[in-house]
């Protein structure tokens, strides 16, 4: 997890849900109040929902699965997991499909994968506008 300098304070907020593809409605809600509370435009609030969403139809979920936001300074990492295997594998897409990885990199200042015990965990990383709430 990201570490934090001293004398700034890092917040963490989880959510955990059923991995169920119906739960994207909580994880959109998840994220638009994440964005309220940091003061975040649409197009950034847009950009996290949509990298989420994709993460939630394109992976192979587990029964259930936890969202946490941390943020630290101005940048907030989103963890999503655990998953059934590591979504940012290439695949084998059709000539008309984007793959998870690539979409990602469109969408966030970074995604990454880690493989624990428990399955595969997936962060993205989205830098906070000078200026916003998050100061």
């Amino acid at each position: 997890m990201p570490d934090s300098t001293p004398g700034e304070a890092t917040e963490r907020v989880a959510l955990t849900l059923p991995g169920e593809r119906r739960s994207i409605g909580i994880v959109r809600l998840f994220v638009g109040g994440l964005a309220a509370r940091l003061g975040l435009g649409y197009e950034t609030m847009d950009d996290l929902q949509l990298a989420l969403e994709s993460v939630l139809l394109k992976a192979e979920l587990r029964p259930e699965i936890t969202l946490e936001a941390t943020i630290d300074g101005d940048t907030v990492f989103l963890t999503i997991g655990p998953l059934v295997r590591d979504p940012l594998q290439p695949e084998t897409a059709g000539p008309n499909e984007l793959d998870l990885g690539h979409l990602l990199s469109a969408l966030v200042a970074r995604a990454e994968s880690t493989t624990l015990d428990d399955g595969s965990w997936l962060r993205l990383d989205v830098r906070v506008p000078a200026g916003s709430g998050a100061s």
